[in-house]
C-alpha cells in the first residue's frame, strides 16, 4: 500500500512538472482500495502577488466568517475599509507591515480580496477595451450596478447610464473633473466606488507617475527634493504614492515639490491599477 501511494504521488507530481505538494493515503475498508488525494500548487505559493506599502486591498469576497483564518487576519479584518493601504493598516491594526502583507495574499490566493492603488481625485484613469466583455454578461451588469449604487432607496442606476460615464475615461480624465463635469452622484452612482470596480475588473487604468532626478552639473540641487534624493526614490522606481507613503508626505505637496524642480527631474508616466 505504501509503494502504490507513493507511485501515485509521484506520479502526479511529474504530471505538473514536479511544481506540486500531493498528499496521498490508500486505507483498505471491506477490501475497496479508497484513495485519499489532496493536491496543492506550489507555483501559487511559490510566486505570491508583490504587495506595495501603498497599495490598497479591496475585499471582494465574504469575509463574514471569520473563524476559520488565523489570528492575524482576525485582527486585521476590523481596519479592512477599501481605502487604507498596506502600511496604514499595519500601523492601525499595529501589526508588522510584513504580516499585513502575507494576511493580503492569503485573500488574493483564495479570490477574496485585490488590491490597486490609492484613489484619489487628482488622478487620472483609462478606460480599457475590458469594458466590452460586459457589455453581453447581464450578471456582471447587475453586480456593477450594486457595487456603485449609493443609495438602494432611489432609482438607478441603469447599466447604461454607468457605462456612458466609463465612455468618458476613453481619452483620460482626472477623477475631479468627472466628478464636477459628469457628476455622478445625481445618477446614483458613487465615483470612488465606480473607479475602484473598474480597477478591480480591469476596466480602468490608472496613470501613475514615476520620478527620476537628473544629476545636476551647475551645483547643488534645490532644498525642495534634497529629502527626496536623500530617501532615495527618485530613481524611477517609485510612483508618486510611493513616496507619499515612505516620507509620510501629503501627494499635494510631493506633486509641488517635484514639478516645481522640472529642470532636475523627469516623470516617467505608466498606465497600472
Amino acid at each position: 500500500v505504501d509503494v502504490g501511494s507513493s507511485v501515485l504521488s509521484s506520479g502526479i507530481n511529474a504530471e505538473y512538472g514536479g511544481h506540486c505538494s500531493v498528499n496521498c493515503s490508500v486505507n483498505v475498508i471491506d477490501e475497496l482500495n479508497v484513495i485519499k488525494l489532496s493536491y496543492i500548487n506550489m507555483l501559487d505559493y511559490m510566486r505570491p502577488p508583490v504587495i506595495k506599502d501603498s497599495d490598497v486591498p479591496i475585499v471582494v469576497g465574504n469575509l463574514q466568517d471569520i473563524s476559520a483564518w488565523d489570528l492575524s487576519l482576525r485582527e486585521l479584518y476590523g481596519f479592512f475599509d477599501n481605502q487604507k493601504p498596506i502600511k496604514l493598516l499595519a500601523d492601525k491594526s499595529r501589526m508588522h507591515i510584513r504580516q499585513v502583507k502575507k494576511c493580503v495574499q492569503s485573500l488574493i490566493y483564495y479570490n477574496l480580496a485585490a488590491v490597486i492603488s490609492p484613489i484619489q481625485y487628482s488622478n487620472t484613469y483609462y478606460v480599457t477595451s475590458n469594458i466590452h466583455s460586459i457589455m453581453n454578461n447581464q450578471a456582471t451588469q447587475e453586480e456593477c450596478i450594486r457595487y456603485v449604487r449609493i443609495s438602494e432607496d432611489k432609482p438607478g442606476p441603469s447599466w447604461e447610464s454607468i457605462f456612458s460615464l466609463y465612455e468618458t475615461f476613453q481619452t483620460g480624465i482626472q477623477l475631479k473633473k468627472l466628478f464636477m463635469v459628469e457628476a455622478p452622484f445625481r445618477r446614483n452612482v458613487n465615483e470612488r466606488r465606480l473607479v475602484e470596480y473598474g480597477l478591480v475588473k480591469g476596466i480602468l487604468k490608472r496613470l501613475h507617475k514615476f520620478p527620476i532626478y537628473k544629476n545636476s552639473t551647475d551645483g547643488n540641487p534645490p532644498e525642495e527634493i534634497e529629502e527626496y534624493i536623500q530617501a532615495g526614490v527618485l530613481d524611477g522606481q517609485h510612483s508618486f504614492d510611493d513616496i507619499c507613503i515612505k516620507l509620510k508626505l501629503r501627494l499635494v505637496k510631493v506633486q509641488y515639490d517635484l514639478e516645481s524642480c522640472g529642470r532636475y527631474i523627469v516623470v516617467i508616466q505608466k498606465l497600472g491599477v
